[in-house]
């Protein structure tokens, strides 16, 4: 059930976003701007679901995030003055599209940049926000920027974003923002790997170790040897710093690889 309501929602998701710019290219045209923002909000609700997802579902999402991303690109080839310049708010969006992207391909663990680029990707999205004056906006992009840091292994630098950001909130009674900067605040000091450091058949071992059953059963079940199972398994525990199975299951389950 919890699996079919990710899916459900997701699904939803992408038909908004289909609704949204069908009416709008009634009003206007096909490639209106505000695409930009609408290609980059559906893919950052996408990228927050990635680590819950199946291998498979991952792989699929990431097929619908790449079209968004072409969709927003497209707009911004037609509008590009001969200049190349935007304001200052569609380039804030545009930077975010492309972080959005980014962060979704990481968590998925396809075609994923290197930590230090998503990293500057969010960092530069929080100066063209706050360039931009969007004080909510700036506050979510630095819970974002946030979230990435923790997981990439900066846990001095996390707080320091999320601290920023609770305090922008705060001022402006963002109560859901708050909610998920306290969601944030509540993980461990210690960084516990980055989401995309195990290959999906690692997450897809884990899940099964999650359930407790053993190398031979988890071989049968994918066709491998209680051997390769068992390489797979030592490569899970060393990536998420665990002492054990049971301890590897609570940190992954903390981490959201796989369902709580």
């Amino acid at each position: 059930m919890i699996g079919a309501g990710r899916r459900d929602d997701l699904a939803a998701v992408l038909r908004i976003y289909a609704e949204a710019v069908a009416v709008l290219t009634e009003i206007w045209h096909e490639w209106f701007s505000a695409r930009i923002r609408l290609a980059a909000t559906a893919i950052g609700i996408i990228a927050d679901t990635m680590p819950r997802l199946t291998a498979s579902e991952r792989a699929s999402y990431v097929e619908q995030v790449e079209r968004l991303h072409t969709d927003g690109h497209t707009v911004l080839e037609r509008y590009t003055d001969p200049s190349g310049h935007w304001g200052p708010e569609g380039r804030a969006w545009v930077k975010r599209l492309d972080a959005e992207t980014l962060r979704a391909r990481w968590l998925a663990g396809v075609a994923a940049p290197p930590a230090e680029v998503l990293v500057d990707a969010w960092r530069e999205a929080v100066v063209l926000y706050d360039d931009y004056g969007h004080v909510h906006e700036t506050a979510r992009v630095r819970a974002t920027l946030a979230a990435v840091l923790r997981a990439s292994g900066d846990a001095a630098g996390a707080r320091e974003q999320a601290d920023r950001a609770r305090e922008s909130a705060r001022r402006l009674g963002a109560q859901p923002l708050l909610d998920e900067l306290r969601a944030l605040g509540s993980s461990p000091v210690r960084a516990e790997g980055a989401p995309d450091t195990l290959t999906a058949r690692e997450t897809e071992i884990l899940a099964l170790v999650a359930e407790g059953r053993s190398n031979g059963e988890i071989g049968k079940l994918l066709f491998i040897s209680a051997k390769t199972v068992s390489v797979h398994v030592s490569n899970i525990l060393g990536k998420l710093g665990a002492g054990g199975r049971t301890e590897a299951a609570a940190i992954a389950r903390r981490r959201g690889l796989i369902p709580g």
